[in-house]
């Protein structure tokens, strides 16, 4: 009795299939070095690696952007620390001039051109640019966020891109913060609602300021007034009202242990406050002296400021406005020497913040490296094929398909009557 025919081959056919797929498996295995060829594969290691993936791609995202960061980080700290440096070597010498308070013509001319060159070199480098875009003009610009004036011209929004999950670095600096920049020049109400609102006021970089007035005071040859205090901001000519329709209120100036007490409206201009300050009955000491000298200044801007100068320039004088609508206008009252500290402070502090940007940056690409790494390997343990494990499964399935081979076609033939004897 035979074996039928088809029996064989049903048997066969079953198994080289299977054999067949087992040595294709392995074989694309060791071709592509992956151990998931297909989804079905192993679905959860496959959605493990997929996640591994994106984390991946996400940090690799990062790191870029960290490049760009710190390409204009470290721009921006070497600009700023250049005008510090300036700053440094520029205070000295108002310093020696104050103290000295004497320039024959001369020596003015040289000590002028000094200032000047300082001032044009500080706006300058506020002007740096990286690639196509001004680094402190705010929003990515190709304007000169400064004016030959120093006066600022950006934007008041930075850009910034991220670099981790929640941590944003900037790669464009609002010039107003950065470059220690102090109101100026004359405030417009563009919308008459009697608010100091954004872009209403000038800005100009405080040491740029200093430098300016110091440039105008010797130029005018009052070098006494070095020592003086001045507003910010001021008006566009010595008879425009100092206040608005309707507003009014008291200047105490404190000289010593002395206050002068000046009433103002909006009747008042600035000729008038100077003639006020100066006639006021508490203005004079024990020798009819007078104690503070107020004066209209026009700095080298074209702006009419109110100076004020004491007796003595060792004596702090100091000011409060009761209602506010002067200070409005004017805004603070500062001596040349504090208003350019004023904007050296500015600059080393935005500086100091630049720096830990830039520290913040390294740490976190040294991080973003270190799970490129770990992550990496997750995906070779979920993917990647184990070569020595496959090639034994690969002989292993060989060997099994051989002998399948063999085993059919030494059985193929075989019947009952073979075995009668």
């Amino acid at each position: 009795m035979r074996i039928p025919d088809i029996a064989f081959y049903d048997t066969f056919i079953k198994y080289d299939r299977l054999r067949e797929k087992d040595l294709d498996r392995y074989t694309r295995e060791l071709a592509s070095g992956k151990k998931i060829l297909t989804p079905s594969d192993n679905s959860v290691d496959n959605v493990r690696a997929l996640r591994f993936k994106k984390l991946t791609g996400d940090i690799e995202t990062y790191n870029r952007n960290i490049d760009l960061v710190k390409t204009n980080l470290d721009v921006a700290e070497g600009t700023l620390g250049d005008i510090v440096e300036t700053g440094k070597e520029v205070r000295v010498e108002i310093l020696n001039l104050m103290n000295t308070g004497v320039l024959d013509y001369e020596d003015a001319q040289i000590f002028g051109d000094y200032l000047t060159s300082m001032r044009d070199y500080i706006i300058n480098r506020a002007n740096i640019s990286v690639g196509d875009s001004r680094l402190f003009g705010g929003v990515k610009s190709q304007q000169d966020p400064f004016d030959v004036r120093g006066i600022y011209q950006g934007e008041f929004i930075d850009t910034t891109v991220p670099v981790a999950p929640g941590v944003e670095l900037n790669t464009t600096f609002v010039g107003k913060d950065y470059l220690g920049t102090i109101p100026s020049g004359v405030w417009v109400d563009s919308n008459a609602n009697n608010v100091v609102d954004q872009g209403e006021v000038s800005y100009k970089i405080g040491m740029v300021k200093a430098i300016d007035d110091v440039l105008k005071i010797i130029e005018d040859g009052n070098l006494y007034q070095l020592d003086a205090y001045y507003t910010d901001m001021g008006y566009n000519s010595p008879t425009d009202p100092i206040v608005g329709a309707g507003e009014s209120g008291t200047l105490n100036i404190t000289y010593g242990t002395t206050t002068l007490s000046v009433n103002y409206d909006s009747t008042m201009t600035l000729n008038d406050l100077v003639d006020a300050i100066n006639t006021s009955p508490a203005n004079v000491d024990a020798d009819g002296n007078p104690l503070v000298e107020a004066y209209v200044f026009e700095d080298k801007d074209g702006v009419f400021r109110l100076g004020i100068l004491g007796q003595s320039p060792d004596v702090n004088i100091q000011f409060e406005d009761t209602t506010g609508a002067l200070s409005k206008r004017v805004g603070s009252f500062r001596r040349i020497l504090e208003t350019f500290d004023e904007g050296f402070d500015g600059v080393s502090k935005y500086r100091s913040i630049i720096g830990t940007q830039i520290n913040v940056a390294d740490s976190i690409q040294m991080q973003n490296q270190q799970q490129l790494v770990e992550f990496s390997d997750l995906i070779s343990k979920l993917e990647d094929a184990d070569y020595a494990g496959v090639i034994s499964e690969l002989e292993k399935a060989r060997t099994a398909y051989e002998a399948l081979l063999a085993t059919i076609a030494q059985n193929k033939d075989i019947s009952l009557l073979n075995f009668f004897k």
